[in-house]
Parts: C-alpha cells; structure tokens; sequence
C-alpha cells in the first residue's frame, strides 16, 4: 500500500521537532487506519534519510525508541546521501543513549562501515565521543580491528588529533591495533608525533615500545615526520628513549638531522638542532665517520676517571703508581705508531700534563728496579720519562 503523502509529512515534522507525544499519535493512527508502518519506515526525504535517521541525528531518544519497533535492520541501515546510516550518525554526534538503543536490538551496527569502510567507532573516536566508543567497544569490540579504505584505523586518527583519553580507551581494550600500519606503512606512532600532545606519543610507547623505530614505506621513523614537521616537544620526548635510532637514514638518505636543517629559521629549529646534537645526531654523509671532537671528549673523561680513581686507590692503600703510569706508557705508544691521528696525540698531551702533576706530588712512591721501593723525597719524579725512545726526557 502506497504511503499517503500526508502521513508522511507528519510524521517528518513531528520527529524533526522531537515532539514524542506527536509521533505516537501519527503511529496509532496509522496503525489503525491500515497505513503499512513499513512503508511508512523506508520512506526517505530528498537527502535519503528516514525518519529514524533524523530522529537518531538530532539525539531524540524518545522519539527513536518509538520509531525502532517499526524498522528491519534492512531498513535501519539504510544510507543517506552522506553515506551514513541511522546508527553510525548517532554515534558521529555522540549521543550515548540513541547508540544504546540501537545496539541492544541490533549489535551487528557495531560493524557496518559506510563506503570508505568507515566503522561507526571510527567516527565516534574521531569526535573525541568517549562514552559512545566505550559503548560499542561493551557491545563488539572486534570492530577495533576494522580500518578504512586508506588503512588507518580509530588509533591512527585520534592519535594524530591528540585526543588522548580515547587512544587510552582503544590500547586499553586491544594493545595488539598499536603497531597496524596504514597503506603509507605508518603506525599510530606516526601520526601521534605530527600534533603536539606529548601524552599521546607516551602512551602509544608504553604499550609496545618496539615502533619507536618502525619505518613507513619511504623510510622514515616517528623521528623523522617528528623533525619535518617541526615538533620540538615531539623531538625531545623520542630522543629521551634509549633504543631510538638517532641516526636512522630514510629513502631519500636523510638522517633526522638532514631534515632539521631543512627547516626555516626560528626558536623550533634552533631547539631541534640542539637536542638532536646533544643526542649525537649526524648527518647522513657523517653516519659512520669518526667524529673527532666527540672522541676527545670522551677520551679525556676516560682519562680523569681513571686518574681520580688511581689517586682514591693511592690514598687509601699507599700502593705505588704503576697503574697510571703504564697507562700514560700506552698513550705514548699510541701517540708514536700513530702520529695523523690528533684525537690521541691532544689526548696524550692532556693526560701527560695531569699524570706528571700525580707523580710530582710529595711523598709518592718511586719504583727502582734495584731497591724495590723509596719514598721519593728529592722530586727525582719531576724529571721521569713514559717511555725510553724520549731521548729528551733523559
């Protein structure tokens, strides 16, 4: 039976009103008339939405609860030319109790996903619709699982927002969904250090570390897209990470440090820069060379360590020397056999300065080959040689 234009106009004008005490009279009295109600449920307006759908859009809980008794799952699931069904619109607007409705008559919602193989847990954590994802995560919570057309799935996009709250929720109820690459091969990771909420990057590390250094399909790392899109605060959180590959170079054979310099002027470079150097950062033709001014560096702090250790072992026990001294014997020799190399030889003088300073001072031991040991009491000390080929020192 054909509907009568009238009923229909009725009914579209009391939903759109949320008037509840209206659409059950017009339901009654169609009912009664012999009106079929099924007709009257897959009757759409010019932008294909039934009347369940504007219910469900506009959150009228009372007026959906009316309408469901009418409707198949067929007809509910019906698209509007926006390509979404009654459900998946109440969860986009976030109306927690419009989604329970329907969830407790047809769970299988959870699932159905509009033509970009959108979920509606897709659209509801996109939203930051916390109670709503919470709801059909009680109901299925496979539809985690599901992901768009592009390969993204709910973490992917609400960690690139920021919305911290709802990546908890997702990793909370499925841990595994955090190392799912998209079709560009990037993980939540990923997305998550292109905004600025560092708590975001902090939880998604916390569930598996193992992405820190994943790679997308043009070789970059969340250093990487960190770095090129100028995220300081993103820069420094990741570089605090032990197992973070600082020097990781991409498809187009750049390290983190290549794209930092490609950035413009400004506070963010300059903070960039600095904290990717402090981390040894290099460029990609240096990865692999010796950087020499590090190597110093870390020589001479060798050095001073084991010389304050020498000089604490020498002043508890009185023993003589020799360690420090063999020590400085192998610098020489290092020195000799390898004369091109400056990071020993400024190292070898640096330590020459320091041990002849140890071994002038009063009252230490000096070994003699004959006499075992004496106390050397007349600065014979000030005047010993490392290594016998020094004809000078002599």
């Amino acid at each position: 039976m054909d509907l009568p234009p009238l009923s229909h106009q009725a009914l579209f004008a009391a939903v759109r009103s949320a008037d509840a005490a209206a659409v059950r009279a017009l339901l009654a009295d169609a009912e009664a008339s012999g009106t079929s109600l099924a007709a009257l449920a897959a009757a759409q307006t010019d932008a294909g939405e039934t009347a369940l759908y504007v219910a469900a859009e506009a959150g009228s809980e009372e007026v959906v609860r009316l309408l469901l008794p009418i409707y198949d799952l067929e007809d509910a699931s019906v698209r509007s030319r926006l390509d979404l069904d009654a459900f998946h619109v109440a969860a986009k607007q976030g109306h927690t109790g419009v989604v329970k409705e329907f969830l407790g008559r047809w769970p299988a919602l959870c699932s159905v996903c509009d033509s970009s193989n959108t979920s509606p847990l897709y659209s509801a954590a996109v939203k930051d619709h916390l109670d709503v994802v919470n709801a059909i995560l009680d109901t299925d919570d496979s539809c985690i699982r599901i992901v768009r057309k592009n390969g993204k799935t709910s973490l992917h996009t609400a960690a690139r927002i920021g919305y911290h709250r709802i990546v908890k929720a997702l990793i909370e109820r499925d841990p595994g969904i955090v190392p799912i690459k998209d079709r560009k091969g990037q993980t939540a990771l990923h997305m998550a250090v292109k905004g600025k909420n560092t708590d975001v990057v902090e939880e998604l590390l916390m569930a598996d570390v193992s992405i820190l250094n994943v790679r997308d399909k043009k070789g970059n790392t969340a250093l990487h897209i960190a770095t090129r899109k100028w995220r300081p605060l993103m820069v420094q959180l990741l570089l605090s990470y032990e197992t973070l590959e600082v020097n990781a170079i991409n498809g187009q054979n750049e390290t983190a440090m290549d794209l930092a310099d490609k950035v413009p002027y400004g506070e963010s470079k300059m903070e960039i820069i600095e904290w990717l150097t402090e981390a040894g950062a290099k460029n990609a033709r240096n990865v692999g060379k010796v950087d020499e001014a590090s190597e110093l560096r870390r020589t001479v702090s060798d050095i001073k360590h084991n010389v304050q250790a020498q000089l604490n072992e020498n002043a508890k026990t009185n023993k003589r020397v020799t360690g420090i001294r063999k020590e400085l014997q192998k610098l020489h020799r290092e020195a000799i056999q390898n004369t091109i190399n400056s990071v020993t030889m400024v190292a070898t003088l640096i330590a020459s300065i320091a041990f002849v300073a140890i071994f002038n001072l009063p009252g230490q031991y000096f070994q003699d080959v004959k006499d075992g040991g004496d106390i050397d009491h007349l600065g014979r000390l000030g005047n010993w040689c490392p290594e016998a080929s020094y004809q000078d020192c002599k």
